[in-house]
């Protein structure tokens, strides 16, 4: 039901991910559905996002065994993070393509037409007030608007 969900790369990103789709599969097929993915969105390139919107952070250093205590035991030579450093290190993600409500679509259109739908569930543009000005395509830090022509 799951399918192969193990790739090739072995990061705990990767691992989490799959055992997402894994998990999503193996529910369709418990409740007899079929499984229909996600929507996906096309990749963000870094011209894309807007790193004003992200505060410059140096990369939190994790502590590594110096070469004469390698040679005596069998502890890891890279630690890892503390809880803190860890969520700390979460919060530099850029979130590339996938909104993770800042309100900036919000707050800055001037024709009220971005409608927030509550958290978690993101906004809903109402296409009727909007004028097509771009500010919030402009305005979204993580590359998650996309401008489209209308057909007329």
């Amino acid at each position: 039901a799951g399918g192969d969900m193990v790739p090739s790369e072995r990061t705990v990103t990767t691992g989490v991910g799959h055992g997402k789709k894994a998990a999503r599969r193996i529910d369709a097929w418990l409740n007899g559905k079929p499984h229909e993915p996600a929507a996906t969105h096309e990749p963000v390139t870094f011209d894309m996002l807007n790193p004003w919107y992200y505060s410059d952070a140096p990369k939190t250093m994790r502590p590594m065994l110096d070469a004469i205590r390698r040679q005596t035991n069998f502890d890891e030579v890279r630690g890892g993070l503390s809880e803190t450093n860890a969520l700390f290190e979460a919060r530099r993600c850029l979130s590339c393509g996938n909104c993770f409500e800042c309100d900036n679509c919000y707050g800055m259109c001037p024709d009220n037409a971005v409608i927030k739908l509550g958290p978690g569930k993101r906004f809903l543009f109402n296409y009727d007030y909007c004028k097509g000005c771009g500010i919030c395509f402009a305005e979204c830090p993580c590359g998650a608007i996309k401008m489209v022509a209308e057909d007329i």
